[in-house]
């Protein structure tokens, strides 16, 4: 996704307060930057060879899973993405941010329209899924 208004600090203290990681880019308040939001994996959560650990032991907060199969994947879910942009918007309410589901023009826009996106298909036309049920935390199907 893409950023402006935001530092990389800003960013990253948001992130904390949710318990995601992220993978920032060329972070500059003035200009759009790239962040990834991406679960926050621990030690605890692997094994001793350091793969994640099968079932809920290896699960992150805000886990997505795979809309075909189930299994987990390397992202947050929307519930995820819906609390970290609520942190930003603490940090500054007139943030931008553009994703592949929407563009929000600061707090009180992404308020307004942020649970159009939870009802979303990311799945395919054979096999729809909505963004707000392709994941393990306990939110799943709320929107």
């Amino acid at each position: 996704m893409q950023v402006k208004g935001l530092t990389e600090q800003q960013l990253r203290d948001a992130a904390a307060e949710v318990g995601v990681d992220l993978d920032c880019d060329h972070i500059n308040p003035s200009w759009w930057c790239r962040v990834k939001v991406l679960p926050l994996v621990t030690d605890e959560m692997r094994t001793p060879s350091g793969y994640r650990k099968k079932g809920e032991a290896g699960d992150a907060k805000y886990q997505r899973e795979s809309q075909f199969n189930g299994h987990r994947v390397h992202a947050v879910c929307w519930h995820g993405f819906r609390d970290f942009f609520r942190a930003c918007f603490k940090r500054n309410p007139d943030a931008l941010f553009k994703t592949a589901m929407a563009t929000w023009c600061g707090s009180d826009d992404f308020e307004r329209r942020y649970q159009d996106t939870g009802m979303k298909n990311v799945g395919s036309m054979m096999q729809p899924a909505l963004a707000c049920d392709v994941c393990r935390c306990p939110e799943r199907g709320e929107v």
